[in-house]
């Protein structure tokens, strides 16, 4: 790839899945499943009063499915009080229709906001922990619900409530048939175009790092206890929808909300295949069909479901659509022609590293604000860093001042720390195991706030901010070890780090695929990404999955993600933790093109003949103070550095 190639590139590209623009084809095919479903309603719709009985349990428990994967599947957060939101639209729906007159159409947005922010209080309560202890908080949710719906009188105790009955289609519209047929599936397609719209958004492979790899998303900018929130709440929004929809089928009674019934929901999930759109459906009319067709006890009935549940995470954790995607790429691997099979498989390890990465090219970020200026809605994408705001060597573009940090109440890690990074420059940051390096990072980048002293981005005060927020104003760095999310490709986890840079993603993603221009914004990213892995020089990885990529693969796939977005600075940890010799050296030849474009980089590294070869100035820290500070030449010389660091 030649210099100056970055900024001729075209802005539509293949993007990587979950964040692509895709091609005329899959729009032909989701007009056509539409269709599809829309037919399959229609002949429902005119089924036997018992198929219909079955089918709008099912797909109510399809959408409390659906809703629950977006925060199982995707974050990881495994709730059981979904059943307690789902307990609150059904009640909300009968007893203001029956006690107050309420529309019932007016209703279901009133369910969905209302549900929305009870869903936002319960995750912003509940994500103060996580795991099992989120599991059981949400479920003491579900449990303290039933138990006042069962005792109050005017929830009409254990025997419940009789629901409002659903209108009838008018008399020039009775023959599409059962009106509450079409209202159901109507809401169980608009919950799995939502999960389908945040999955083919740039957002998914954000919301995966929030569950796999969050200090990579806190990094690149994502606010992630707020994402979290948010998705949860979208979530119980849904379940409140499903609520609505429910109470049209009879009684609703607190038994219908209980305990078994938060655990069966996740069972659905988990058996039909979690972080699925479809599989959550197919566990849900698995476990609701099931027990009508075959009659058996309740207890065993359970004991079943339990079973199978146990089974599946064990087995093959999957679920049934991950089993028939797997046996669907085996199968096309097998028929697959050799050839094909051989032209798209990576390079061997030995060629980890590319011999020279494309050249930064500062006409690249030119040419995508100009891009920016002929077509406004578009997102202003650029794989090069910002130029610098001066030229002069002698600015500061990091300034920490009189920074002191302690874990406990004990001896301080770090103690009135001063330490400068000139714009466009490479600072080494040394020191003996134990020193205060990473605590020092971490203070830079916001994963910790120091107990004093100031720290500063070209003059801009960020002591008091966050991760995300650093990363906003050009604050990018790498991990010692790789914080990737190992089921996504290089690429896609390189898209992460361009999160700050697209407008408004994570209140667009879940009606992503219609937004004007949101095609040529992903395929951009795509592009973008891709280059940034071409960068890199590790383009011909771009595709392959982290979980399948060497060690060096994940140390330049980190590297780019920090550059994608164009920062100011950036912190490596230990980047050459684990590399042959040739990827220390390919490794060095980036870093030396970062510093051209303007980029201010500090380096923490354990390899002295490195770090002094390539760092412009240096700091040594013994004992969380700094040794000395300056010239790598003059560090290096230093007596009291050749004593303590180079046991010289």
């Amino acid at each position: 790839m030649s210099a100056g190639a970055l900024g001729d590139q075209p802005l539509a590209h293949r993007a990587p899945a979950g964040a692509r623009g895709r091609p005329r084809w899959p729009s032909v095919v989701t007009v056509s499943a539409i269709a599809l479903y829309v037919l399959g309603t229609y002949g429902l719709a005119h089924g036997t009063l018992y198929i219909q009985g079955l089918v709008l349990v099912a797909a109510v428990f399809a959408v409390l499915a659906v809703s629950l994967d977006l925060v199982a599947g995707v974050l990881g957060l495994y709730s059981l009080g979904h059943a307690g939101l789902f307990a609150l639209g059904a009640y909300a729906t009968t007893l203001l229709y029956t006690n107050h007159g309420w529309n019932l159409f007016l209703l279901l947005p009133v369910c969905i906001v209302g549900v929305g922010l009870v869903g936002l209080v319960l995750g912003a309560l509940s994500l103060r922990v996580s795991g099992l202890y989120f599991a059981i908080t949400t479920f003491v949710f579900t449990l303290l619900l039933t138990a006042f719906a069962s005792d109050l009188s005017w929830t009409g105790g254990y025997g419940g409530l009789v629901g409002p009955i659903f209108p009838h289609f008018s008399s020039g519209l009775n023959w599409l048939g059962a009106s509450l047929i079409w209202c159901c599936m109507a809401v169980l397609l608009v919950a799995i175009l939502i999960s389908l719209a945040l999955r083919r958004s740039p957002l998914y492979p954000v919301l995966l790092a929030i569950r796999d790899a969050e200090p990579f998303a806190a990094a690149a900018g994502a606010r992630t206890a707020r994402v979290k929130i948010c998705m949860f709440g979208l979530s119980a929004a849904m379940a409140g929808a499903a609520g609505w929809v429910f109470s049209f089928q009879g009684i609703v009674s607190p038994g219908q909300f209980n305990g078994p019934v938060a655990v069966n929901i996740l069972v659905m999930v988990i058996l039909g295949g979690i972080n699925t759109t479809l599989g959550p459906v197919i566990g849900a009319a698995f476990i609701s069909i099931f027990p009508v067709e075959v009659a058996i006890n309740p207890f065993w009935q359970e004991v079943l479901f339990g079973g199978l549940f146990i089974a599946v995470i064990v087995a093959y954790p999957a679920g049934f659509v991950g089993f028939l995607t797997m046996l669907a790429r085996r199968a096309r691997e097998r028929w697959r022609p050799a050839a094909s099979v051989a032209q798209d498989r990576p390079a061997p390890v030995s060629e980890t590293a590319e011999r020279r990465p494309a050249p930064i090219e500062i006409a690249s970020v030119q040419a995508a604000a100009r891009a920016g200026a002929e077509h406004p809605e578009a997102v202003p994408l650029a794989v090069a860093p910002r130029p610098p705001a001066s030229t002069g060597a002698s600015t500061p573009a990091v300034e920490c001042r009189g920074i002191s940090f302690a874990y406990t109440r004990g001896t301080p890690v770090l103690s009135d720390i001063d330490f400068v990074v000139r714009r466009g420059t490479i600072h080494g940051l040394i020191g003996p195991n134990g020193s205060g390096k990473s605590t020092l990072v971490d203070l830079i980048a916001g994963r910790l706030q120091p107990l004093s002293g100031t720290i500063s981005l070209d003059g801009r005060r960020l002591e008091r901010d966050g991760a995300p927020a650093r990363a906003r104003h050009g604050f990018m760095r790498t991990f010692q070890a790789a914080v990737l999310v190992r089921e996504l490709s290089a690429s896609e986890n390189v898209s992460v780090g361009y999160y700050t840079r697209i407008p408004r993603l994570a209140m667009r993603a879940a009606a992503w695929p219609i937004l004007p221009g949101a095609r040529r914004e992903a395929g951009a990213l795509g592009e973008h990404s891709a280059a940034a892995m071409r960068f890199v020089g590790a383009g011909r990885w771009a595709d392959a999955r982290v979980a399948n990529v060497p060690h060096g693969v994940e140390q330049l796939t980190q590297l780019a993600a920090a550059c994608v977005a164009g920062p100011k600075a950036v912190i490596l940890d230990e980047p050459l933790a684990g590399l042959s010799p040739t990827e220390v050296e390919h490794m060095a030849s980036i870093l030396s093109e970062l510093k051209s474009a303007g980029v201010s980089v500090i380096l923490i590294e354990h390899q002295p003949r490195f770090v002094f070869a390539l760092c412009d100035e240096v700091t040594v820290l013994d004992a969380g103070e700094v040794v000395v500070s300056g010239p790598a030449a003059d560090v290096r010389a230093n007596d009291r550095v050749r004593e303590v660091y180079l046991g010289q």
